[in-house]
């Protein structure tokens, strides 16, 4: 059984947060062409404590490098936005984030060309304290227009995650006949943040160096190789193993199998997230809401994998954890 989506105003959702970065862009981009022939060559890009100028950088670089800075943080919220599966609140806080970075990358990028055109020359140039101040209201109430916002495209909520069936299902299987079941489970949130991430770290590398995109790379090496998995029901019990990469590889064998069944289960609401979870008493490698495999553990405590045709995967290994056991009973 399926969880609903809670698909209401989903297709609006990227266009929403990406709409400040691509208006932060194009008041910036306007202004630096106002202000282009009061610009030094050389500018004034980064400010000490006291506000004094003490980084520099030619001023087409600086243009291109800010151009590469927003429309990154553009495509990282965008993404976001279409991937995550988000309760109300939590959608509406992502919508605030987005709107005060906007606001705040926007406003710094804007005051720097100012105070860059009204110097005699770059060092002479002053970011002070009402600047700050300034840049800090503005991504306050680009924050609570954010949250405004948000509401135009809120989430509905998801319906009540469906109860385990009373009696775990079996699969019929002759005492001779063997049987193998496997199928392949992508993460649509992971894969959307590793490719937006992708796109951030090449940004954000063009805009300050490779160092500056350095950790988002990292971070797009961990989760991408880490979206998908197969599973996989055999004589081996229950294995579920990356995709992408050979490690890590995880396996439930027969003797510890109490039962299994196909059940609902919601990501957020029971896990806190995607990947692999552990809460008490409950583990799990959990790569979306809805179909999943919820095996009840011989030492205790349930396994929980979200895939595709669940309940047929936890049939058969229900039943060769039963002929496991009759096995084990008569010596082999």
């Amino acid at each position: 059984m399926n969880l609903p989506l809670r698909t209401a105003g989903r297709p609006w959702r990227p266009v929403l947060l990406a709409l400040p970065y691509l208006l932060a862009a194009t008041a910036f981009l306007l202004l630096f062409e106002r202000r282009r022939d009061r610009l030094p060559d050389r500018l004034a890009t980064h400010f000490g404590g006291s506000g004094r100028a003490d980084g520099f950088t030619v001023a087409n670089s600086f243009a291109y490098q800010g151009l590469a800075l927003v429309l990154s943080l553009a495509v990282l919220f965008a993404a976001l936005a279409f991937f995550l599966e988000l309760e109300v609140l939590s959608w509406r806080a992502l919508a605030a984030t987005a709107y005060a970075v906007a606001a705040l990358i926007g406003s710094l990028m804007i005051w720097t060309v100012l105070c860059n055109a009204s110097a005699d020359a770059p060092d002479d140039a002053r970011l002070g304290l009402a600047t700050l101040l300034t840049t800090l209201l503005s991504a306050l109430v680009a924050g609570v227009l954010g949250v405004l916002l948000a509401g135009l495209t809120a989430p509905r909520p998801r319906q009540a995650v469906a109860a385990p069936a009373s009696v775990a299902p079996r699969l019929p299987l002759g005492a001779s006949e063997g049987a193998a079941w496997t199928r392949t489970v992508v993460s649509r949130p992971l894969l959307g943040i590793g490719v937006a991430l992708v796109a951030v770290a090449a940004g954000f590398g063009f805009a300050g160096g490779w160092t500056a995109g350095l950790g988002m790379a990292v971070g797009a090496v961990l989760v991408l190789p880490l979206s998908g998995a197969r599973v996989t029901v055999d004589r081996h019990g229950l294995t579920v193993a990356p995709v992408w990469a050979p490690r890590p590889r995880l396996r439930i064998g027969l003797d510890r199998v109490v039962s299994a069944d196909g059940r609902a289960v919601d990501a957020f609401r029971e896990f806190g997230g995607w990947g692999y979870r552990a809460r008490s008493g409950r583990s799990g490698f959990v790569l979306r809401s809805g179909d999943a495999i919820a095996v009840r553990l011989a030492a205790g405590g349930e396994f929980v994998v979200t895939v595709d045709d669940a309940a047929t995967a936890a049939a058969l290994l229900n039943t060769l954890a039963d002929r496991a056991r009759r096995r084990a009973g008569t010596g082999g």
